[in-house]
């Protein structure tokens, strides 16, 4: 069993049903490792690595898991910020010896936020392939607009159902990134 310490906004965190009702929670159970939900809502890129490095971790922490880029958008941050943000992480990770995973934004039922989503998922995938491992739960969802319309409540937060569906998705892809890790 690893521990994993996730990092994000609320997407992470479950909102609006809570830590308990979390994607993590869904995973945590089918796969048996601990997943630490650290998720604040509204919380940016900045604001999540400002936590991070706040944050006293168990010492049985071996992996970081970071959502977060969504809120950042809504607040018009620019991209390049967002990046920095994320390769601070990275080095963050790196120095503190933790594995870093970071988790792709979703695309919402809101298609102008899409517009500004679907390069950020690029530029992360680009950016940080082959140095931090990549999660896309994209597919638990879909891409149609029928599919993403009825994911969410809102347009950008899940249904408890999606919640559900996204830990079930991710379980597999959390537990071969873990069961791979060797100690350092």
């Amino acid at each position: 069993m690893r521990t994993v310490a996730c990092f994000g906004d609320s997407l992470i965190y479950g909102f609006p049903f809570g830590p308990r009702y979390s994607w993590l929670a869904q995973a945590e159970a089918l796969t048996g490792h601990k997943f630490l939900n650290y998720g604040v809502c509204g919380d940016c890129c900045d604001d999540i690595l400002e936590r991070l490095r706040r944050m006293y971790l168990p010492t049985q922490t071996t992996h970081i898991l970071f959502w977060g880029g969504a809120n950042d958008i809504i607040q018009m941050r620019p991209l390049k910020f967002i990046l920095e943000d994320l390769q601070k992480t990275l080095v963050y990770c790196q120095s503190s010896k933790l594995e870093l995973g970071l988790v792709l934004p979703l695309l919402t039922a809101e298609s102008g936020l899409n517009e500004y989503l679907l390069p950020l998922r690029e530029a992360v995938s680009s950016n940080f392939a082959g140095k931090a491992s990549l999660f896309d739960l994209q597919p638990a969802i879909g891409l149609g607009k029928k599919q993403l319309q009825a994911a969410y409540l809102d347009g950008v937060h899940p249904t408890a159902a999606t919640y559900a569906v996204l830990g079930t998705y991710a379980a597999p892809l959390l537990d071969t990134w873990l069961s791979n890790y060797n100690c350092k």
